[in-house]
């Protein structure tokens, strides 16, 4: 026993054992009539009846499947019920237009705001083009590439096992080998080769791109094509900027989209260009 304790002195486990039990112990806790402060206490779940659920927030996606069948039916939500007196509509509920949600925060449109029919209508940065050789064209990047049919399945043909051995997704492992033939694709997931790919906040330079790329060639869709105006973003990142920032602010009105209670853009397809 004596050898043993020696050897956990000389590697300090005894040491941090009695460290560890002395943390571990219980506080002892002082008397309900002393003076001293009582620890706070988490204040108890409340509890609900048999079958009662608790009320959750709706994805966007199933947002806008709600939002576009209410349109569909002549409505727009207004009259649906909520969770109780007080309580915030559901996601999708009370859907209205961009207009009329800034209007609700007493807010107008801001300067220099302008409409968008949804579609971007241009093709691969030139310096980017340039920069890599990639074709002047859609139609002449697909021919070089090899043509045939265009699909959006993935099969599993199409996607380079190198890259799947990197353990990406099959849609990054395709993307990446799009550059040439399909860069919309591409730089839906990736930046220029070489060029690191930015995270966290837009700054004021990116902003500033983002709206006059808009204003110039059109937006809300081919995501990849946007982003190679934009250096260090990626298509999903353009495509979420749009819908967050964007679209709430009333900078853009887009008639595929419109705003709920929680304030998000919901996307009603067609069906909002009706009104």
């Amino acid at each position: 026993m004596a050898k043993n304790a020696e050897a956990l002195a000389k590697i300090g486990i005894a040491g941090a054992m009695v460290n560890l039990q002395r943390a571990i112990a219980p506080k002892p806790q002082p008397p309900p009539d002393s003076d001293e402060p009582q620890p706070e206490r988490r204040p108890a779940r409340p509890k609900r009846e048999r079958g009662e659920v608790a009320p959750q927030r709706r994805s966007t996606r199933v947002a806008g499947a709600i939002a576009s069948q209410r349109l569909a039916d002549g409505g727009d939500g207004a009259d649906a019920p909520d969770d109780g007196p007080g309580a915030k509509p559901g996601r999708g509920v009370g859907v209205m237009s961009q207009e009329e949600y800034l209007a609700s925060k007493g807010q107008s449109l801001p300067e220099g705001w302008f409409k968008s029919d949804g579609h971007f209508k241009g093709w691969v940065a030139p310096d980017v083009c340039e920069k890599l050789g990639l074709a002047s064209s859609a139609a002449e990047a697909w021919e070089q590439g090899g043509g045939g049919k265009f699909q959006r399945k993935i099969s599993k043909s199409d996607v380079p096992s190198i890259l799947k051995a990197k353990g990406w997704s099959d849609a990054r492992a395709f993307a990446a080998s799009q550059m040439r033939k399909n860069p919309n694709a591409y730089f839906y997931r990736h930046t220029a080769p070489g060029q690191p790919q930015a995270q966290g906040e837009w700054t004021a330079e990116e902003h500033d791109l983002f709206v006059a790329t808009a204003r110039k060639y059109g937006v809300g869709d081919k995501w990849g094509l946007f982003a190679s105006y934009i250096p260090n973003r990626v298509g999903y990142q353009c495509s979420a900027y749009y819908t967050q920032v964007i679209i709430p602010t009333g900078l853009i009105l887009d008639a595929r989209f419109r705003m709920d209670a929680w304030g998000d853009a919901v996307f009603v397809g067609n069906r909002g260009k009706d009104d």
